[in-house]
């Protein structure tokens, strides 16, 4: 077994940027995967749909999360699971960093 460490500083200190969101990709095993998504104030995630459940964690900033209808707030802090197969939208209302953990 090989241990994995990823520093949270320097995931805090990666920022938003480009149109699009084009998520960071911080570790991926054969069991669990894990993404850093930065958003700029505005931008979205477009509707998606993950084939296992996602825990989604706010490093920082603040927004909205979609999930099969039902809205729910985001801010630093927010912690989220989400279904597999619920399609979801992620919404930005400031720059924000959102860790997304999978498993595979």
């Amino acid at each position: 077994m090989t241990i994995q460490i990823v520093e949270i500083e320097e995931v805090k200190a990666l920022r938003p940027g480009g149109a699009s969101v084009a998520p960071t990709l911080l570790m991926d095993t054969d069991t669990v995967r894990a993404l850093l998504l930065n958003l700029a104030a505005g931008q979205s995630v477009a509707p998606c749909q993950m084939p296992t459940t996602v825990l989604y964690y706010v490093i920082e900033g603040q927004g909205h999360l979609r999930v099969e209808g039902e809205q729910a707030e985001l801010h630093t802090g927010s912690l989220v699971l989400v279904p597999a197969k619920a399609v979801r939208v992620i919404s930005a209302a400031e720059p924000m960093r959102v860790l997304a953990i999978q498993r595979q």
